[in-house]
């Protein structure tokens, strides 16, 4: 199993026509108890839950497209 991710430049990803709303959608994830520490822990010293820390981390990752035209 790698223990590195190579993360893919954003800028190098083509967005699939159409998918982006503001739909929600549920996301169960499996992590192991000191992920999860450590995930309360830095979302608490931000002032935020783990689903806002999440939601930050996943903007931050994939940010939402221009949509021109």
């Amino acid at each position: 199993m790698p223990t590195t991710l190579g993360w893919t430049d954003t800028a190098e990803m083509t967005p699939p026509v159409g998918l982006y709303s503001d739909e929600v959608i549920e996301l169960p994830l499996l992590l192991p108890e000191w992920q999860v520490a450590a995930l309360e822990e830095a979302a608490q010293k931000r002032g935020m839950t783990v689903g806002q820390l999440l939601r930050r981390l996943f903007a931050d990752l994939f940010p939402r497209p221009v949509v021109t035209g």
